[in-house]
């Protein structure tokens, strides 16, 4: 197939040192990683706060069956089969998560994280840091912002972040600066599971609690870590309305979504800043799959993250283009739309043609939070807005 040709060929001459450049954007999904790393939806507090015990959970409530990939914000989920085995494994954490809830929360506790490090919190956590952009927009939807002692600076980029508003009041923002870190002392310490090994050595011989997560890559993924950080900071019902809350806004998407036939599915190509594209293994094919629109990329065998250029989106042919919609040092998103709207190569392709290029909200996309429902949203409503009027 000429797609095929033209992608191995692309392919060979990428490899891993071009592959760092979409981590400028796409520190959405590393950075949202690294350092971390809609719209400030919080859930509501209903009722009196309970404290729980959960079982001390391993990274198979938030390992990924789908990649092996700790470094990619992705997900495997592209099909059908995927979508009932998200489903299934959806309803067994229902199930477990209704029996943690009812257990009394006692500390200590000692749970292992991705690393299989196991980690003891001797007590509640009211000084709690995060330097992951996950584990940021979490922790306000769980616990009160006087147990926050300090985010990722990326929970202040409006460009990435879903909580801005929501923590403009939490003044400390950091990095992975070590004497920083443990000059707060926190009680808990959220890192990533790309952070640097050395590092995590020598804040836990500082005698600070670090728990090193697990990256979600998918939306499922997403749904076990506010579990997993509901566990740990004690507030299990907590964690179990905010996945109420995704599990709700993903069925009412399920719900119109489903009454499509096969061949009435859009065909979506989505790019970034440098027209690298996302395949299978990424957060984006999730959110595609949950939002029943074709992934090209996916579909074309591509995986995680590929370098494209033009001609290959005008022999994909895609009906609907998604581009950048977050401006960085460096980059006008909305010049870079431009362009390819003006584009006279690209003129004959479906979604230039027909005025269907679309910039979502970055935040949204690139989430790997329980925000990324509000990605699959995004997403649907604007490749189907019949089915949302």
């Amino acid at each position: 197939m000429k797609i095929n040709n033209k992608y191995n060929k692309l392919r060979i001459n990428n490899m891993y040192s071009k592959l760092l450049k979409p981590m400028s954007l796409v520190i959405v999904a590393l950075m949202v990683v690294a350092l971390f790393t809609g719209c400030g939806v919080s859930v509501s507090e209903k009722g009196k706060d309970v404290e729980n015990q959960a079982s001390a959970t391993d990274s198979s409530e938030t390992g990924s069956s789908e990649t092996d990939n700790s470094t990619a914000d992705n997900s495997t989920v592209n099909s059908s089969t995927a979508g009932k085995e998200e489903n299934k494994s959806e309803n067994e954490n229902n199930e477990h998560d209704s029996v943690a809830s009812q257990q009394e929360m006692l500390y200590p506790i000692t749970v292992k994280d991705v690393t299989g490090t196991e980690v003891t919190i001797e007590k509640k956590p009211v000084r709690i840091v995060s330097v992951t952009l996950p584990a940021d927009e979490i922790l306000p939807s769980l616990v009160d912002k006087s147990r926050i002692s300090a985010l990722s600076y990326l929970a202040d980029d409006p460009g990435l972040s879903n909580v801005v508003e929501e923590v403009k009041d939490i003044p400390v923002k950091v990095g992975m600066q070590i004497e920083s870190l443990i000059a707060i002392q926190p009680d808990l310490l959220i890192l990533s599971d790309i952070a640097d090994r050395n590092a995590v050595s020598q804040l836990r011989d500082a005698n600070i609690p670090v728990y090193v997560m697990k990256t979600p890559t998918n939306v499922r993924e997403a749904r076990s870590a506010v579990l997993e950080i509901a566990n740990l900071v004690g507030e299990i019902q907590k964690g179990e309305e905010v996945v109420a809350w995704m599990d709700e806004k993903l069925k009412a998407i399920e719900d119109k979504v489903k009454t499509l036939r096969n061949e009435e599915r859009v065909r979506v190509l989505s790019c970034d800043a440098f027209l690298y594209t996302y395949g299978k293994g990424t957060s984006f094919d999730s959110i595609a799959e949950h939002a029943g629109v074709i992934n090209l990329a996916s579909e074309a065998g591509m995986e995680y993250w590929q370098e494209i250029d033009k001609e290959v989106i005008i022999e994909m042919n895609p009906d609907v283009l998604l581009l950048p919609s977050w401006s960085f040092e460096g980059f006008d998103a909305d010049k870079y739309t431009e362009d390819f709207k003006n584009d006279k190569s690209l003129a004959e392709v479906n979604a230039i043609k027909n005025n269907k290029v679309f910039n979502l909200p970055e935040n949204h996309m690139t989430t790997v939070s329980h925000y990324i429902v509000l990605g699959v949203e995004d997403l649907a409503r604007a490749v189907y807005p019949e089915l949302f009027e």
